[in-house]
């Protein structure tokens, strides 16, 4: 008898050491605050949006892709696609919003237009 067990995709160490950790994004006399994280066994990084701290955090799961963390938009939770890169030990955090239609199914777009923010590590 032949018992298989199926394992969850590791992520690379030079991955988890580059993204985990406290970043802050300072505008405008507030921080928007952000936390990665990964637990073992699992094949996403736990991400938590603290923002300014003035509304509850949001979690969600980002998935790696290559280098980069990535968290699918989702209709009534985040309406964006997230991407997020480290280069040079900085934070590159990029949005693009996804529209709609009727029935809840992400409208294809011509536009590539992404916002970015550049977070600082404040916490590894």
């Amino acid at each position: 008898m032949l018992v298989s067990i199926a394992q969850a995709q590791t992520i690379p160490d030079n991955i988890k050491s580059a993204f985990k950790g406290t970043w802050a994004y300072e505008q405008y006399g507030h921080t928007n605050t952000i936390v990665i994280k990964f637990e073992k066994g699992k094949n996403y990084a736990t991400f938590l949006d603290i923002g300014t701290g003035e509304a509850p955090t949001e979690t969600f799961q980002a998935k790696v892709k290559k280098n980069l963390l990535f968290i699918p938009a989702q209709h009534h939770k985040n309406d964006v696609n997230i991407e997020m890169e480290v280069i040079k030990g900085k934070l590159y955090f990029r949005q693009q919003l996804v529209i709609w239609d009727a029935e809840g199914n992400a409208i294809p777009t011509k536009s590539n237009f992404k916002t970015e923010q550049i977070f600082k590590r404040v916490k590894p």
